[in-house]
């Protein structure tokens, strides 16, 4: 947390782009004021004075207006999602010392580590997902030798998965 707070550090990301640490309330800040942008342009945009002005020039411009405020605002919005994979690999550790503690094998398998949230989506998905593979440990996989009796493999595995689906991000235990 405190390595996503320290403005202008740069690092090499696999390629060639870079990734610039920013002060979360500088983000927080810049994502407010292009809300108020946008709240502005809507209201100039729809202004009852402005209807009643038939200048094809200020049309344009107002047009253009509301294109760049579009783009800036997506853009803002961007800045703020984080790939869940971060999230994920963390749960790597805790299955490991869950199965170690409970004497049971288990592998984690992680997908879609690439889909992104937001940030602070992401920072509240920690705690549901360390109570459900704690759950999934301890009532979804048996011991090894149980296991083993049935025909499994002795190792249990959880899959942890995001994905895209109709519009919304699934995630899968």
């Amino acid at each position: 947390a405190a390595e996503g707070r320290e403005a202008g550090a740069v690092q090499r990301a696999g390629s060639d782009a870079a990734l610039v640490k920013v002060d979360t309330a500088k983000l927080e800040y810049l994502v407010d004021m292009v809300g108020e942008l946008v709240i502005a342009q809507t209201m100039l945009r729809h202004n009852e004075e402005f209807a009643q002005v038939r200048s094809p020039k200020l049309q344009r411009d107002i047009a253009h207006l509301s294109r760049v405020t579009g783009e800036v605002q997506k853009t803002a919005m961007a800045m703020r999602m984080v790939p869940v994979g971060q999230l994920f690999r963390r749960m790597t550790r805790l299955v490991r010392d869950l199965a170690r503690k409970s004497g049971k094998l288990a592998e984690l398998e992680l997908s879609g580590e690439d889909v992104e949230l937001d940030r602070n989506i992401v920072e509240e998905l920690h705690d549901p997902l360390v109570h459900m593979l704690r759950n999934s440990m301890d009532h979804g996989l048996e011991p090894p030798a149980e296991r083993e009796a049935k025909g499994k493999a002795a190792a249990g595995r959880i899959r942890l998965a995001a994905s895209h689906q109709a519009g919304m991000i699934v995630i899968e235990i």
